[in-house]
């Protein structure tokens, strides 16, 4: 069953990645974000319940626009997918997964500390966001959007990432 998702998430990626150039960058982007949540293994009692929404959030400026909003009515493993825009990074506590955006560049390393060791993927298209210590940063390859992935933030959330997700990224440590 994973191998059939990574198999059609990765040819949707894949796709959307050949034509980025094309097509909207934040568009291939919250694709991106939907497949990470996919691949990731939140820790016992993160969820309320076994249909609690999982919530993206975005923090600092919503770069995305509309793309976003193809993702509100998909699941993932039962959490229906729920976006919340924080201009001002406020409580990111409550979110799964969050997205910190390029005008937060001043001040990611500090919502980074106040994630750490929460059950919160942290996600960026901010340079050497995981070399910082966010766990996955998008990166833009030859026309192509990539990402990285920091294992050791990952371990300290206590997130289980996919072996065929961490095939297909940079693993920095």
């Amino acid at each position: 069953m994973i191998a059939a998702h990574l198999l059609l998430g990765g040819l949707v990626l894949g796709q959307c990645g050949a034509w980025a150039g094309e097509f909207d960058e934040y568009a291939v982007k919250a694709a991106y974000l939907y497949n990470f949540a996919k691949f990731v293994e939140w820790p016992p009692g993160t969820f309320a319940t076994t249909d609690a929404p999982l919530l993206i959030c975005i923090a600092g400026d919503n770069p995305f626009g509309a793309a976003l909003a193809t993702l509100s009515d998909k699941t993932v493993e039962n959490h229906p997918v729920r976006l919340r825009h924080m201009p001002t990074a406020g409580s990111l506590a409550q979110c799964h997964i969050v997205f910190i955006s390029r005008t937060e560049q001043g001040r990611f390393r500090a919502m980074l500390e106040k994630l750490d060791d929460l059950p919160i993927l942290s996600v960026s298209d901010i340079a050497d966001f995981t070399r910082a210590g966010g766990m996955i940063d998008l990166v833009e390859v030859e026309q192509r959007i990539r990402f990285n992935i920091n294992l050791s933030a990952a371990r300290r959330a206590r997130l289980r990432l996919s072996s065929q997700l961490l095939k297909l990224a940079t693993i920095v440590e």
